[in-house]
């Protein structure tokens, strides 16, 4: 475990416990459940480790997803709920075993990008996902059903890009994450408490994608193929 926190330097390390600082401070304030200080906590840890491209992030993500799901289902965004546990975290279950316990030729990971042929995917995803799921939440009674099937559209993006580690996951989880402050922001008019922890989480799920683009960039171009 001590190895996996080695990868941050004093500045990031800094940041890093400024906003464990501001999570716990939130939940407490709005006397939020441990459950959910600790899901924002693995959230945040997650998101950090990926940005430094160390695949012991999945690990992190794993127990992000399985809480924010159950978490989001509680609120009624049945979107996230459904989006976390069905899609989210078998996939990074799937991305833990392949990376770490699968026997491979090469345990060498290196970064990808995404090919030109499959932005044109991408394109028709976002629209098919954001309004067909968004039909099918809006029969649920969901809270935001397109909006919520818009963040399911970029995050199965996001989620798959990371675990198969390209560099373009950046960009949709800058979406993801922008669309899921408005959803968040929605909540916590509602209920008063919720929302805003994970609205702040969100807030800094914006900066560390920002500098995930342009670290993994940076380290896509270094590489040697």
């Amino acid at each position: 475990m001590k190895r996996i926190f080695k990868v941050f330097n004093l500045y990031e390390w800094i940041f890093i416990i400024v906003c464990y600082a501001l999570i716990i401070t939130l939940g407490i304030v709005y006397k939020s459940n441990v459950w959910e200080i600790v899901s924002t906590l693995f959230g945040l840890t997650a998101a950090s480790l990926n940005v430094k491209s160390n695949p012991h992030c999945f690990y992190f993500y794993s127990v992000y997803a399985l809480s924010y799901g159950i978490i989001s289902f509680i609120n009624h965004q049945y979107g996230e709920g459904i989006l976390n546990l069905v899609y989210n975290l078998p996939l990074y279950c799937f991305t833990i075993w392949n990376l770490f316990f699968r026997k491979k030729e090469s345990s060498q990971k290196f970064i990808g990008s995404l090919k030109k042929n499959h932005w044109l995917i991408v394109i028709i995803l976002i629209p098919s996902v954001t309004f067909g799921y968004g039909y099918i939440l809006k029969i649920l009674n969901s809270n935001l059903p397109f909006i919520n099937a818009m963040a399911t559209s970029f995050s199965i993006i996001a989620s798959f890009l990371a675990s198969r580690l390209i560099k373009e996951q950046w960009i949709f989880w800058i979406g993801y994450s922008a669309i899921s402050i408005y959803i968040w922001i929605f909540n916590f008019s509602n209920t008063g408490d919720t929302g805003l922890l994970y609205f702040s989480l969100n807030i800094i799920y914006v900066i560390l994608n920002l500098k995930g683009l342009f670290t993994w960039y940076k380290l896509y171009k270094k590489q040697e193929f």
